[in-house]
């Protein structure tokens, strides 16, 4: 009976493709571990090239990129804005003092009166700090003047130097000899908005 069975199960496993006695060649990898072995550490090898081949392309390219970077900007001072109606010329270059300074004639701070405020800047509410430097002419008058640091209104920087050089006064810088000489000369103007 058990035969009966068991011939029975080897009939339908031959009719589906399963009797063993019928199999086909096994994979390459099965009951081979030597072979596994090899492939898992062929594999495990490429994976390490690859990683190591790549790892030098990035540094290549990281040294280009760290070579070849464009230098870092310093930040300064923010860029105003100055129409062309207000330009004024650039601050002309610092003069070494000589033996005696310019000095200027009377109180720097009377050329700037309550009527110098200008009318656009109070409309603006515009106040702030302006360094001007001024170049002083051998018979004492300002010939050139230009911002050193700007207030951030371009009103206030062009009301500066035009006060300066309609209303500058000093007496001429003098050589070791005493003969008069140009000289510069920075101004600090504060512009606070007047108060009623």
């Amino acid at each position: 009976m058990d035969d009966l069975e068991d011939l029975s199960r080897r009939q339908a496993r031959a009719q589906n493709g399963l009797d063993p006695s019928h199999a086909g060649p096994q994979p390459w990898f099965v009951g081979s571990g030597r072979g596994l072995m090899l492939l898992i550490v062929t594999l495990v090898a490429v994976l390490i090239a690859l990683r190591g081949i790549t790892t030098v392309w990035l540094a290549q390219d990281a040294w280009e990129w760290w070579t070849h970077r464009p230098p870092a900007r310093v930040a300064g001072p923010p860029v105003v804005h100055v129409p062309p109606s207000a330009r004024v010329g650039p601050a002309p270059p610092t003069i070494v003092l000589p033996p005696r300074a310019s000095k200027p004639k009377g109180n720097p701070g009377a050329w700037f009166d309550a009527d110098s405020y200008p009318p656009d800047a109070i409309r603006a509410d515009e106040e702030g700090r302006t360094v001007a430097r001024v170049l002083i002419g051998i018979d004492g008058r300002v010939q050139s003047c230009g911002i050193v640091t700007s207030s951030g209104s371009a009103s206030l920087d062009a009301a500066t130097c035009s006060i300066l050089t309609r209303r500058g006064s000093f007496e001429p810088a003098r050589d070791a000899a005493g003969a008069a000489i140009r000289s510069t000369w920075e101004v600090p103007v504060r512009w606070v908005l007047p108060r009623d």
